[in-house]
This record gives structure tokens, C-alpha cells and sequence, in this order.
């Protein structure tokens, strides 16, 4: 065995840091790679790699002696569930192996480990009741297909058991590029992930599943280094120095003029939540286009923002940023504006209706409003219908729809969901690597707008508003959560936590 093959080097993942992450299909080809360049048993260097990080994080964990129960599947995660059961034995924990799936058609390299357990006196079991700890090396990042019966209703016992898991990769169920549980997936304690991050493990079920995560480069990071990234973590950090500091020589006009549109008959609230989150999200000035009977209410809840139900056009003219779509409704009233609106060149935020509008309109006409200063913000089920797909198939793979949205409608497109996606208008991907149920409510979309919105009045880019603002977003309904027993929140909650986290 070469002298540093089983150099285990580990680094706790802090998902609010800057971190590149992986599509499941670039690993495997720089892993391919490494493999050949190490020589004819490479596979298998890489495996005691593995398995040398995975017992690193045992030992600090879980430390011997302990009782360990290691699942594994009939692939090289399996393998690498084999090495570690070996090496474990040798360091004093008591483990026992459980084989799933057809093992009589293993790889040579998981040949080589299941061989290694052997020798090593680790014993076959279908059960170990005395198990303190779970290994997970069931699946690895290949599985792109629902899960079978028996392997559902062994995920199903691992996750009923209650007891910790360590996850090889990834928890097993969990698609590597979407997230997606299919259709479950192994609840882990803590996850090791080898060679880079993929990005399903800090995107929809992933998020709930991977745990504490752990990352393991085996020995690659100059050769990872040469692999194109699918996107990369938002950085908190980062995020602090976009707002610009205030001079004390301001007034109202250094910070932009927002301008609301939206509100039809029956939803003048979406509207005026965007208009009152603008307000107190720091734009100089906030103008609200609505129906007559929104004028009122607006001015009840936020007399600061400037409302009528007449002349947009010069309200177009004054305004610096328009967020046009919030309860605007499909009929003529709504149809109309949109044609105000898309006739400017002022920059726009899109959402909502206004986006059901632009789905609604035939290719060539969409392709001809493309546009650079506009910021797209659509749900799964409106990036759906502006990609004439499913909801279900921009969650299958939540990052070629966004780069899809970008391409075709131009500008920068903040998708929604557990793990908000942002493609700017250079085709770069970011992700928000969090997620919270608080955020589960109607009108959460409305009070985004109104904070990116604000963001751009006061010159933030499109890329840097939406990045800020799905931060502020998120952190303002996890900071409300945790003062009440349930985590679920109304969205007008987040409006004054919002100019909270904006200050400090």
C-alpha cells in the first residue's frame, strides 16, 4: 500500500460560507481519472481513502469501543462501508456487516473490501441488536431512480431505529444533484462526502437529511480544482459589505423610488405587502399602482408609501425600479399594465402574475422582451409554465431550470424553494444553502419582491439584491421562529424583522 493512501484528512462543511458544489456526473469523471493516474489498483486507494476519513470522524464522534452496524449496498459504497468496518475492528469497535442488494456481482475494487472485512473477522448479520451507531454505505451518488421495495422498507427501519448514522457520501435515497428523497431517505446524524460537495446534499431533502456535514477531499483538491463547479454557496460573510454605508449628506432621492404594481380586484394584499416591505427595507421612496378600493388600506398600514389608482404612466416616469406582479391577476386591468410596464427600460422585478403573463405569451414575443435589467423570482410552478414543463420536472433538476430560465428570458432568475437558486445574467449559479418551514405561508413570495426591490433602488445589482434579500428573507423567519413554540409564521411577521436584520 502506497505510505499516504490512508491519509484522512476531514473538514466540517459550514453551509453559509463560500462552497463549491458538484453535479454527481463531474465527480464521477474526475474520480475516473484519479484512478487511472493512481494505477491499477486506484479504485482501490481511493476506497481506503474513504474509509480512513469515515473512521477519522467515527473517532471523533463515536469513539471506541461501540457497537457498529455498517449497511452495505452491492456498489463501491458498499465498499467503502467494508474498509471502514475493517478498519473499525482493528481500532476496538465491535462491528458487524449487513449486506444488501446482489452482492455476487460486486466490483473488483469492492471484491478487494468486502474481502478486507473478511480477513479482519468482521461478522455477516441481518440484525445487531446491541448496534450503537449506523453506517449508511448503502447507495452512493449514482442513484437516479425510485428506490425498491426492499430498500425503501430498510431505510424506513434505519430512520424508525432513532439511532445515530453516519452517511458514506451521501444519505442514501438522496438524488446528488437535485436533493430529492426518492421517494425517502436515510435521516443521517452526520455525512462525510467525498471529493467535492454535491449539490443535493444542501438542496430540498438534502437539507433535512445530510446532517452535520463533512467533506473529504482524498488527496484530490489540485485536481478538483480543474472541475467546473454547478454553483457555488452564497457567503454570509459576503453578503455584509453589499449594502452601501449612508452618507450623512443624503436625502430620499440617493435611494431610489419604488414602484408597486399589482393588487386586482379581491388581492390588494400582495401588493401592498411588497409596497410596505420596500419601505422598510430602506428604498427613499415607494409608490403603489393599484385598484381604488387598495388605496385606503395602504395608507392605513403604511402611510409613507405614495398610492393612487390613476395616471401609472407618470408613475412609470418617476420610478427608478418597478415590481410589477403581486396580486395583479390575467384579466385586461393586469394585461394593460404589463404593457406600461414592459414598454420602459427602467429596471423591472417580475413576479407572480406578471409572470403567468409572460408564460401566457407566444415564443417568438417572449423571446423579444429578453432582457438584461430585469429580476425573474418564480416558484417551481411558475418556472413550470415559463418553461412549459412540469412543477415536478424543475424540481428534478432545480438547477438546469434555472440556468434554462436564465438563457431564455435574460436577466437574473431567483428561483424559489428549499435551496433558492440565483443565475445571473453571466449564466453563474449561487445557491442559498438553507431552508425553514416559518417560510411555508402565503405572501412570502410578495415580501421577497418588496426586499429586492428596495435592494436594487439603492443600487445593488440584480445577483447582489437577490442574494441579500433571500438571505434577509430566510434569517428574519428563522430569527421569528425561534421565539414561538410552533414555526410558523404570517408574512406581514417578517416585514419590521426584516429592517431589524437590515440594521444589525
Amino acid at each position: 500500500m502506497p505510505a499516504n493512501t490512508t491519509t484522512a484528512e476531514i473538514y466540517p462543511v459550514d453551509p453559509s460560507q463560500k462552497q463549491p458544489l458538484f453535479r454527481a456526473d463531474s465527480i464521477r469523471q474526475l474520480e475516473q481519472r484519479a484512478i487511472t493516474q493512481l494505477g491499477s489498483d486506484g479504485g482501490f486507494i481511493l476506497m481506503q481513502r474513504a474509509a480512513a476519513a469515515l473512521l477519522e470522524l467515527m473517532q471523533q464522534r463515536w469513539p471506541a469501543p461501540r457497537n457498529i452496524l455498517v449497511y452495505a449496498g452491492a456498489g463501491n459504497n458498499g465498499g467503502d462501508g467494508y474498509l471502514l468496518a475493517a478498519l473499525a475492528r482493528a481500532k476496538g469497535y465491535d462491528v458487524r456487516l449487513c449486506q444488501h442488494g446482489d452482492h455476487s456481482k460486486l466490483s473488483n475494487t469492492a471484491q478487494q473490501a468486502a474481502k478486507a472485512a473478511e480477513t479482519a473477522g468482521v461478522s455477516l448479520v441481518t440484525q445487531f441488536a446491541e448496534a450503537e451507531l449506523l453506517v449508511d454505505a448503502l447507495f452512493g451518488i449514482g442513484l437516479n431512480r425510485p428506490l425498491d421495495t426492499a430498500t425503501y422498507q430498510l431505510i424506513r427501519s434505519i430512520n424508525d431505529s432513532k439511532l445515530p448514522v453516519l452517511a458514506v457520501d451521501i444519505p442514501s435515497g438522496i438524488n446528488a444533484d437535485s436533493g430529492e428523497a426518492m421517494p425517502t431517505a436515510v435521516k443521517a446524524t452526520a455525512t462525510v462526502s467525498f471529493i467535492g460537495l454535491k449539490a443535493g446534499l444542501l438542496m430540498q431533502d438534502g437539507l433535512d437529511h445530510c446532517g452535520q456535514l463533512w467533506l473529504s477531499l482524498l488527496q484530490l483538491a489540485s485536481e478538483l480544482n480543474e472541475v467546473n463547479p454547478a454553483c457555488r454557496s452564497i457567503s454570509s460573510s459576503e453578503l455584509n459589505t453589499l449594502l452601501p454605508s449612508r452618507r450623512a449628506n443624503s436625502h430620499k432621492g440617493h435611494f431610489g423610488h419604488v414602484l408597486v404594481i399589482g393588487g386586482d380586484h379581491g388581492f390588494g394584499g400582495a401588493a401592498i405587502m411588497t409596497a410596505q416591505t420596500a419601505v422598510n427595507c430602506g428604498a427613499g421612496k415607494v409608490s403603489l399602482y393599484s385598484r381604488p378600493e387598495h388605496i385606503s388600506a395602504m395608507l392605513s398600514r403604511q402611510p409613507e408609501v405614495m398610492s393612487r389608482s390613476h395616471d401609472c404612466a407618470q408613475l412609470l416616469e418617476a420610478a427608478s425600479v418597478i415590481a410589477i406582479g403581486p396580486g395583479l391577476g390575467t384579466k385586461s386591468w393586469g394585461q394593460a399594465l404589463m404593457a406600461q410596464a414592459l414598454a420602459t427600460d427602467k429596471p423591472l422585478l417580475m413576479d407572480a402574475d406578471a409572470l403567468n403573463f409572460l408564460a401566457s405569451l407566444p415564443a417568438a414575443q417572449q423571446q423579444s422582451l429578453k432582457r438584461q435589467n430585469w429580476v425573474l423570482t418564480p416558484h417551481p410552478g411558475e418556472a413550470a409554465r415559463l418553461l412549459n414543463c412540469s412543477s415536478k420536472a424543475i424540481q428534478r433538476d432545480r438547477l438546469a431550470a434555472v440556468s434554462q430560465l436564465q438563457q431564455r428570458f435574460g436577466g437574473v432568475v431567483l428561483l424559489k424553494g428549499a435551496g433558492t437558486l440565483i443565475c445571473d445574467q453571466h449564466g453563474n449559479t449561487t445557491l442559498l444553502a438553507a431552508a425553514h418551514p416559518a417560510l411555508a405561508s402565503g405572501g412570502m413570495g410578495d415580501v421577497l419582491s418588496g426586499v429586492i426591490a428596495a435592494l436594487l433602488a439603492q443600487g445593488l445589482s440584480g445577483r447582489e439584491a437577490c442574494q441579500l434579500a433571500a438571505w434577509l428573507h430566510l434569517h428574519a423567519a428563522a430569527h421569528l421562529a425561534r421565539q414561538q413554540p410552533r414555526p410558523w409564521l404570517v408574512a406581514t411577521d417578517l416585514i419590521n424583522q426584516l429592517k431589524l436584520q437590515l440594521i444589525n
